[in-house]
């Protein structure tokens, strides 16, 4: 699987961003082009997401095995990266995995353990008959019933494509919707990476606890944790600035290479 991403210039080393569940590249061209001034970042879409190809299978295993591929396909250096939620666990797996040939992690708001979140809601949105919609505002009038919170909705609608037939999805729902890893499943990762390692989580998020950080500490041992306050599960929307400069400086302290 070839998975779709954008790059956005810059020098030094690569620097790979995953995003989370309901997301694409698109939500992360903000962050790209800021930190293209310290690195070379490149926004992914993985597999079921953006325009990366789909699948009925949607595992750990195969977002690892994806980047394993992205990055033996276009890259000749040890990447650094970043992944906010699913993208953060798909970057954990992919760091165990291959410990030295990542130069450094950084996990955007995600713990190790099952979170039992059941996002009926949002896949009930995803089975939508679009077709029965010419607008997006038609479709935010429909989405409101399940998703009352605006900002979700409009997160949740960058997923949302025109095409010749009416709207569709860019997220395949049936096969998140199936997926084990999203449906509480601990995800399971053997071994150490002993490299640089930074958790930035939102301070008005409760995706990870003082439990989740010692968790973590046993797994990447040198790890540092950074709370942005007043920022939510979504950090680097919502406290964009603190974000931004918290990742440059994660970059600026990277010993060479």
């Amino acid at each position: 699987m070839r998975l779709a991403h954008t790059a956005f210039g810059g020098q030094g080393p690569p620097f790979l961003i995953l995003h989370g569940l309901f997301g694409s590249s698109k939500n992360w061209a903000s962050v790209g082009r800021y930190l293209a001034g310290y690195c070379r970042p490149y926004a992914l879409d993985l597999r079921n997401h953006g325009q990366s190809p789909r699948s009925p299978s949607h595992s750990l295993e195969d977002l690892v095995g994806d980047l394993e591929q992205w990055v033996r396909e276009n890259l000749s250096e040890p990447p650094v990266l970043l992944g906010h939620s699913m993208g953060g666990l798909a970057a954990m797996g992919y760091a165990h995995r291959h410990p030295s040939e990542v130069r450094a992690l950084a996990v955007v708001d995600i713990g190790l353990r099952p979170y039992g979140h059941s996002y009926e809601a949002e896949f009930q949105a995803l089975r939508l008959d679009l077709s029965a919609y010419k607008s997006r505002v038609e479709i935010d009038q429909a989405l409101a019933a399940l998703l009352p919170d605006e900002r979700t909705r409009r997160f949740f609608q960058t997923s949302l494509e025109p095409g010749p037939g009416g709207f569709r999805w860019t997220v395949n729902g049936s096969a998140l919707e199936s997926s084990r890893l999203l449906r509480g499943k601990e995800p399971g990762l053997e071994g150490r990476y002993e490299g640089p390692t930074l958790l930035v989580r939102g301070g008005n998020s409760p995706f990870v606890g003082e439990q989740d950080v010692a968790r973590m500490r046993e797994l990447f041992p040198a790890l540092r944790v950074l709370t942005i306050a007043g920022a939510d599960h979504w950090v680097h929307a919502s406290a964009p600035q603190a974000f931004r400069e918290a990742i440059a400086d994660f970059l600026r302290e990277l010993p060479a290479y």
